[in-house]
């Protein structure tokens, strides 16, 4: 992860350069000092005079390690209690409502939720018309995002939408001890 800042203090340029590497298989020093000094000659090249500090750090700080479930043991998994879904272990990036959504249906397996009580959950009811086919639209990105497992939310003809479970699905309903 490579964070820039770039200010003006009289009138040469100051760029930081906060390098942090995680997983990277190598502690060697002397490897981040050589790639920190490429770093700095670049910027030099593309900023003439540019003042350079460097900051490394080679172990993961909390808020950039991402959370991942304990165990991810299925090609699907849905984290409910930490509101995460993952997809042969990478993460799958879910709006609110979307996540909402999914989290809905999938709580409540093969029982078929309406159109109007998911508008609730996005929190459109009340809208023009009760929003057209926001609920439509949110269920269609949901499908694209899971992938090949898009399918495990089926529509209902004239009545809503539905979570079909699958045995290589893996939902978390209770936050898993650390």
């Amino acid at each position: 992860m490579i964070d820039s800042t770039l200010g003006q203090r009289d009138s040469n340029p100051d760029l930081i350069l906060t390098l942090q590497f995680s997983n990277t298989g190598s502690t060697d020093r002397q490897q981040l000092v050589a790639l920190a000094n490429a770093l700095r000659a670049t910027a030099q090249e593309l900023l003439p005079g540019v003042s350079t500090r460097a900051r490394m750090d080679t172990a993961p700080t909390p808020a950039a390690a991402p959370s991942k479930p304990a165990v991810i043991d299925a090609p699907l998994v849905i984290d409910l209690p930490a509101r995460q879904v993952f997809t042969r272990g990478v993460p799958v990036s879910l709006s609110h409502t979307e996540f909402e959504i999914l989290s809905h249906l999938a709580r409540r397996p093969r029982v078929v939720v309406s159109r109007r009580r998911l508008l609730e959950l996005s929190g459109n009811l009340g809208e023009r018309e009760r929003a057209g086919r926001s609920v439509d639209v949110h269920v269609s990105r949901v499908r694209m995002k899971l992938g090949r497992y898009g399918w495990l939310v089926s529509t209902v003809r004239g009545t809503g939408y539905r979570f079909d479970p699958d045995p290589r699905v893996r939902i978390i309903t209770e936050p898993v001890a650390a």
